[in-house]
């Protein structure tokens, strides 16, 4: 019974060892890498090509702190049924932002009317966003993909709405055009 308890024991041990091993170290949350949105059951379906901001800034952007000397839209991609597409956006006909489900970009812009954009399958859906230095704007694609079709629009609801979503997203861009 003795033995028996002791094999017991060293092959509980080993195994929590083991485990202990197995388990992946914490990311760095300096590293800039390129964004995966996975499934639910942790498979990867689409990653940015640009590398993401750190965890750090994104960290860092959700505390929504105004920048003095722009306006700073956040676009946000917050839906419980948006699909694996990357969508992008443009500000003013500038750079390709690419977004993926469940991820947000900050833009921080000249003060004034500005036009984001947002491009998916040839097709721009402009958004007009106006406003001062020191203001911060808050914009969210609203997304649903089905097997039969994309639907993918500018969502019409309050700041406070989106901001609070935008704190369960992931900072995949960081720009400053001002």
């Amino acid at each position: 019974m003795t033995t028996t308890f002791i094999r017991l024991a060293v092959v509980i041990g080993v195994a929590a060892a083991l485990a202990g091993c197995a388990t992946p170290p914490p990311p760095d949350p300096r590293a800039e890498v390129p964004y995966c949105h996975k499934s639910n059951k942790g498979r990867v379906l689409a990653c940015t090509g640009a590398p993401a901001p750190s965890l750090n800034a994104d960290a860092e952007a959700k505390r929504f702190v105004p920048d003095p000397q722009a306006l700073t839209v956040f676009v946000v991609r917050r839906n419980w049924g948006d699909g694996r597409r990357l969508v992008t956006v443009r500000v003013d006909d500038g750079p390709a932002i690419e977004t993926l489900p469940n991820t947000m970009a900050r833009i921080r812009l000249a003060p004034g009317t500005h036009t984001v954009a947002f491009e998916l399958d040839g097709k721009s859906t402009p958004h007009s966003v106006e406003g001062h230095a020191g203001d911060l704007r808050f914009l969210r694609i609203d997304g649903m993909a089905w097997a039969w079709e994309s639907r993918y629009a500018w969502a019409d609801e309050p700041q406070e709405v989106t901001r609070a979503l935008a704190l369960t997203t992931r900072l995949v861009a960081d720009v400053a055009r001002h």
